[in-house]
């Protein structure tokens, strides 16, 4: 290894600028790392993500509303990752560069920030949909709702959307064809503001301190109640109190998961902007390949939430085989009516011909 040389590339961030390339050599291929371990990390995290929305889309789980927020997340998941797709792992994977016009550049890296916004604060309202639920009053009963679900799906997306317009306008494809902020005081703005504190504090920490509070009110009120619903409650009343339990466990996991995976990033970023451009030079390779690999590990965050549900709830598991069986049993009815209907075209001219005979 010691023999070879890979380019690479590290966006820099000097202090008193907004961001530079520097291209160096390495003695490491980051580009295959990121080739083999990322591409293998979007597929998982689409074929997860896409059953997920499978699941959550039968009838006896979208009524619910938190399935509603589960079925919104896996939807957002996936443009997460087709968004680090097409920013990240094509260009520093495969060499293709996709985002070298004005219009890619500016709506992916839109996209990117967006969508993983919506995607922790869809996980945020099923946190608190799952605290409304276990508390007692009126409330609870407008709040968990289907239709209430759907209308706060919709304002979170557009709110997001909204704050991460500035994207649209900051963005732009400079003499190199590389996809950088604008120069001057959106660029100062971006790097050493938005993409630093602004971006863990509104991504990451808000919405990871809200989910953890709801997630201990939820436990706290549930393990009480525990042994009174085990002596007291039907078999009914039961189940729907371990369906409740499993789907705090879902979220409990899950946002633990979320701020494992998806902070470091964030503080990387941060991080990033408060060195030296020389640092950044001297340890060009070490630099750019811890960040790749943190890039990464926030996008498992979105790649993993199928395999958490199937590992982690019986109750998400049955729900895969109901799935399973519904549709082989489907394909089964399918086949044994065009057997049906093929025995009734032949007969009648085995039975003419016998007449003819």
């Amino acid at each position: 290894m010691t023999g070879l040389n890979w380019s690479t590339t590290l966006f820099m961030y000097p202090q008193n600028d907004g961001s530079i390339n520097f291209t160096t050599q390495c003695v490491y291929d980051i580009g295959r790392f990121l080739r083999y371990a990322g591409t293998l990390t979007v597929m998982l995290g689409f074929i997860g993500n896409f059953l997920s929305i499978l699941v959550f889309s039968r009838k006896s789980l979208r009524s619910r509303s938190c399935s509603m927020y589960f079925l919104a997340l896996s939807v957002s998941d996936i443009v997460v990752l087709v968004g680090y797709t097409l920013e990240n792992l094509l260009l520093h994977g495969f060499g293709i560069q996709l985002l070298s016009s004005t219009f890619m550049c500016k709506s992916v890296i839109f996209l990117i920030y967006a969508s993983t916004d919506i995607s922790n604060y869809f996980l945020t309202l099923a946190a608190i949909d799952r605290f409304v639920l276990t508390s007692h009053g009126f409330a609870n009963h407008h709040f968990c709702r289907e239709s209430t679900a759907k209308l706060l799906i919709a304002i979170v997306a557009i709110l997001f959307s909204l704050i991460n317009s500035h994207f649209l306008y900051g963005f732009h494809v400079d003499t190199d064809g590389s996809c950088f902020p604008s120069n001057g005081t959106y660029s100062l703005f971006y790097v050493h503001h938005y993409d630093s504190y602004i971006d863990i504090i509104k991504t990451v920490l808000i919405p990871f301190t809200i989910i953890f509070l709801c997630n201990i009110f939820i436990i706290t009120r549930l393990s009480r109640k525990h042994n009174s619903l085990r002596r007291a409650s039907s078999h009914g009343v039961r189940h729907r109190q371990e369906k409740d339990r499993q789907l705090t466990g879902f979220l409990l996991l899950t946002s633990i998961l979320f701020v494992v995976l998806s902070l470091p990033s964030e503080i990387n970023d941060y991080v990033r902007t408060t060195l030296t451009g020389s640092f950044q030079m001297k340890y060009a390779c070490e630099l750019w390949m811890n960040t790749t690999a943190l890039i990464l590990l926030h996008q498992i965050n979105h790649a993993s939430h199928f395999y958490v549900y199937t590992l982690t709830g019986p109750m998400f598991r049955k729900e895969i085989q109901k799935f399973i069986c519904y549709y082989k049993q489907r394909n089964e009815k399918f086949d044994l009516c065009d057997n049906h209907k093929r025995s009734i075209t032949v007969s009648p001219n085995m039975h003419t011909d016998g007449v003819h005979d």
